[in-house]
């Protein structure tokens, strides 16, 4: 499953998944370690919270494919 998630995006980080009934679920992660501020342009390595997205992806082997996305939101350190 991790060489499946390097091919759609080197930039995610596989969790782990899960097959449950006729739906198989992927977890993954973003490797981003660092963000821009999209008010200042300041990078910042500061979290401020976490949340997952979901999506669903093409069946695999007729099983419907949903990816969960472990999201980050950065607090900018620019005080200003």
């Amino acid at each position: 499953m991790k060489e499946i998630i390097k091919m759609l995006d080197k930039g995610l980080k596989y969790i782990k998944h899960e097959i449950k009934e006729d739906t198989i679920y992927i977890y993954v992660k973003s490797k981003k370690k660092k963000a821009k501020c999209p008010v200042c342009g300041e990078e910042t390595d500061k979290v401020h919270s976490k949340y997952t997205r979901s999506f669903q992806d093409l069946p695999i082997g007729g099983k419907k494919v949903t990816i969960i996305l472990e999201m980050r939101i950065f607090k900018c350190k620019n005080k200003e």
